[in-house]
């Protein structure tokens, strides 16, 4: 998680050694590291299982049983492979020499636009070396690891210490009794990220649906406390407990009750006594309440959970529009000294779910409009920095999604941070997809991932629901019951609810069940016909399979992006009507951005934004869904006008599309007025041809949606300016212009930092976009051809291709920052075109997501 303060231990050196104030310090632990990779030689041969158009084509289930060992004799297997190979490897590559990285960090900056098989594959090691501070050589002393792909074996000072098996959950490295205060220490990580059937998500890389790309690729940090602390929730291992759990009962917009539950261990050489203080806050309003336990004893080596109660009058609800938190102070005492702090924000508010009345948040009906993100970007996989993770997720919130669902994995632990701070409702999932493996090894490894998901994202206001199912995979029932099970053991009460698959199955016990597949359309929800229902993906798949229409980039053109926006926006007026309603509570596009998949070596470009997050038609349809004048937190919506049509030689519509929030468009071609019309509001009709791309924009199939575009038929072409201008209630509220494009004349540079820029932690990377123009500044948008070369000076680094092809006249590179702030000076080059430059600054991220 972010940590929303640094502290400085000071210690009192007694029997049991306690701080007087911030007796808690978290430092980032990301620097200063080395690598070493030791790359797979064996080439990996692709499954290639979804081609075709068939809509069946997506499904590439696997089921195993495999010997059915205890997990015991199979954990001292794989602790035994770890620590024969480190015996065979270490000394061969010891002296040689490292690349010096910081974290978050991928084992290899990918050459490839899409690595696919080919991402790295293998053993890779990092190093560092440490001291311990003087302050903290009588504290508690731990190394948290956010994530690291996919198994990391841990020596410290030649000592092997422990394994973590699970890519994408964290765990915790204990230092006391292996470091030397006195004296320079070293950490060894080993990482194999090679196929492994006993550890979730299990599928093998050759027929997997996304990538698993490498590295320690989130972030690490140093925590020192007290020998007396509140515990790590996920290292503590108590069924719902341990750490700090927050949860709200009797919620209205008249009261709440908050519930905190508290977990503190004595690691001491001593029994004490002890006080717990509950602080919360609201800063911006200046109020606060607080609340003391009774004196309680804990005795050394024991942990002990104190439970208790603060009500709120009137409190201030959070909610996509206004995502409102409070700051929640918890203090451990003993005899007038702080012993722990732990600081977090929260939010308070009430869902429920029906299948009669839909998705309720806080008493209030609420459509989800959702979509589906992978946490990965081009050339450094998963490796992206907390800044990076914002960008995303702003982008998300400005389309006008207020749900995102977290495919197919617990994503970073700032991702919840930033979704609770934008207003952004999640669906959290666990590691999995289109595998299930009998061994009571792999159900088990599975268990533990809901419930470290659960422990780790617990207090997050943004997640909603609990997906505690192996994404499109055919598990026996009573797995799928029992994994409902474990994760309402981990979270008690009424205002926590599980979803997930009924996939081939006759009883399961979700709370919200999803839908399933009807080929191509149907989306039924039949195994738990009492319960809502939700629509997890949509938008791909059932448009022609592996060829679907909505798989299309910028350099497919302005038809093709146009056919991608009404795939989207047919399949989510369907949804909305009454086929669905009220028992489908909402529905999330596959997916946001396009992605990466193993069985092509091109992107898969299902998404209303590119890779390189440039947005296609698609994204300003939703973007028109959000209201014109009701404020919704972070997605600075106002009213718009979009023209989906790049107004070129090569049109040969005779429709012009208008994505608009307004009540009337007037549509003017070089200053004559065409015409000034409603949205559209003609009926609802079947797609048609679903692997030809239907009937797109013919002025139905939006009754059901907030704001209907404005389809205008018989517009004939002609070079020049095309204007939209928007009016509500007969008042002229915005407009937007396309050019015609004339012959190539320069080059523009823009960076995409959407408000937050590049920070100077050598990890955080931002897209910086080259732009074709004409003499006047529009964009050459049929220009597939131009290649542009790049440079940069300063304290940046491109770590993708340097020289690259335009995409609908634009060219994209991404660029890291290094270690030291300061001005980073960018220039493009192509032939017969004026060279752009641009100078960015990367500094200090102080932002507190």
């Amino acid at each position: 998680m972010k940590r929303f303060s640094i502290s400085i231990v000071l210690l009192i050196i007694t029997q049991i050694a306690f701080s007087q104030t911030e007796p808690r310090t978290v430092l980032s632990f990301n620097h200063s590291w080395e690598m070493f990779p030791i790359e797979k030689t064996t080439e990996i041969k692709i499954k290639n299982a979804r081609v075709g158009t068939s809509f069946q084509a997506q499904f590439n289930q696997e089921v195993v049983d495999l010997k059915n060992e205890s997990q015991d004799s199979i954990a001292r297997k794989e602790i035994g492979d770890a620590v024969k190979g480190f015996a065979d490897e270490y000394s061969i590559i010891k002296a040689l020499p490292w690349e010096k990285v910081s974290l978050p960090h991928p084992v290899r900056y990918e050459k490839n636009l899409n690595p696919a098989g080919n991402q790295f594959t293998g053993i890779c090691y990092y190093r560092k070396q440490f001291t311990v501070p003087v302050n903290f050589r009588n504290c508690k002393l731990s190394i948290q690891f956010e994530g690291a792909m996919q198994t990391a074996s841990i020596w410290i000072n030649g000592k092997f210490v422990m394994q973590h098996r699970g890519g994408y959950t964290p765990f915790m490295i204990p230092l006391n009794g292996y470091i030397d205060p006195n004296a320079t220490n070293e950490i060894i990580v080993r990482l194999d990220n090679t196929d492994d059937k006993n550890t979730p998500p299990g599928k093998p890389l050759a027929s997997l649906g996304f990538l698993y790309w490498s590295g320690i690729y989130r972030d690490t940090w140093l925590i020192a406390t007290n020998p007396v602390y509140i515990t790590d929730p996920v290292e503590a291992n108590t069924v719902a407990g341990g750490g700090v759990f927050v949860r709200y009962e009797n919620v209205s917009v008249n009261a709440a009750d908050i519930l905190i539950k508290t977990q503190v261990k004595n690691d001491g050489i001593s029994d004490h006594s002890f006080v717990i203080k509950q602080i919360i806050s609201n800063p911006k309003e200046k109020q606060q309440w607080q609340v003391s336990s009774e004196r309680f004893d804990i005795e050394q080596g024991v942990q002990k959970e104190v439970e208790q109660k603060i009500t709120i009058a009137k409190p201030k609800l959070w909610s996509p529009d206004a995502p409102n938190r409070y700051l929640l102070i918890t203090e451990v005492w003993n005899k007038g000294q702080l012993v722990d702090r732990l600081t977090q924000r929260i939010g308070i508010r009430k869902l429920s779910f029906s299948r009669k009345e839909g998705f309720k948040l806080n008493d209030q009906p609420l459509w989800i409009v959702g979509t589906n993100r992978h946490q990965d970007h081009p050339f450094i996989g998963n490796a992206l920095s907390d800044a990076a993770q914002y960008r995303d997720l702003k982008r998300i919130k400005e389309a006008g999604f207020n749900f995102v669902r977290l495919a197919h994995y617990p994503h970073d632990p700032s991702v919840y941070d930033i979704c609770d701070s934008l207003g952004i409702m999640v669906g959290n999932p666990i590691p999995g997809w289109q595998f299930f493996n009998k061994n009571k090894v792999f159900t088990d490894r599975v268990f533990r991932d809901i419930r470290d998901m659960i422990r780790r994202d617990r207090n997050h206001p943004s997640v909603i629901m609990w997906e505690a199912s192996l994404n499109e995979s055919y598990p026996y029932d009573e797995f799928r019951i029992k994994s409902a099970e474990v994760a309402h053991e981990e979270y008690p009460g009424d205002n926590f609810f599980t979803c997930g698959d009924t996939y081939a199955a006759k009883k399961t016990n979700w709370d919200v069940p999803f839908c399933g597949w009807g080929d191509p359309f149907g989306r039924p929800q039949n195994v738990q016909p009492e319960a809502p229902s939700f629509v997890r993906e949509y938008g791909d798949y059932e448009f022609g399979g592996a060829e679907s229409t909505t798989r299309v980039n910028r350099s497919h053109g302005e038809k093709a992006l146009l056919q991608n926006a009404w795939n989207f926006q047919w399949e989510h007026n369907l949804l909305r009507g009454p086929e669905y309603q009220p028992w489908t509570i909402g529905d999330a596009t596959w997916a946001f951005f396009d992605g990466f998949e193993v069985f092509d070596k091109n992107t898969s470009d299902w998404g209303v934004m590119d890779v390189y997050r440039l947005p296609k038609f698609g994204f300003y349809f939703f973007r028109s869904q959000l209201s014109p004048t009701r404020p919704s937190a972070a997605a600075e919506n106002t009213p718009m006008a979009y023209i989906a049509n790049w107004w070129t030689s090569a049109n040969s519509a005779d429709k012009v599309v208008v994505f608009s929030n307004c009540d009337e468009i007037a549509l003017y071609l070089n200053g004559k007025l065409i015409s000034k019309q409603k949205p559209d509001s003609g009926k609802d009709t079947p797609y048609g041809d679903f692997y030809k791309g239907g009937n797109p924009f013919d002025g139905g199939n939006c009754i059901h949606l907030d704001h209907p575009p404005f389809t205008f038929n018989k517009v004939n072409w002609q070079p020049g300016e095309l204007k939209a201008v928007g009016y509500i209630k007969g008042k002229k509220v915005t407009s937007s212009k396309v050019i015609t494009p004339s012959a190539p004349n320069k080059l523009s540079l823009t960076a995409d930092t959407k408000g937050l820029g590049l920070v100077a932690d050598g990890a955080d990377a931002i897209f910086i976009h080259a732009e074709i123009q004409d003499v006047s500044g529009s964009i050459v948008l049929l220009d597939n051809e131009t290649e542009v070369d790049f440079t940069v000076e300063g304290n940046g680094v491109i770590v993708s291709p340097k020289i690259v092809k335009v995409r609908g006249g634009i060219a994209s590179i991404l660029i890291r920052s290094t270690e030291q702030t300061g001005p980073i000076v960018i220039k493009a080059t192509a032939k017969g075109l004026k060279t752009a430059a641009l100078t960015i600054t990367s500094k200090t991220d102080t932002r507190n997501y």
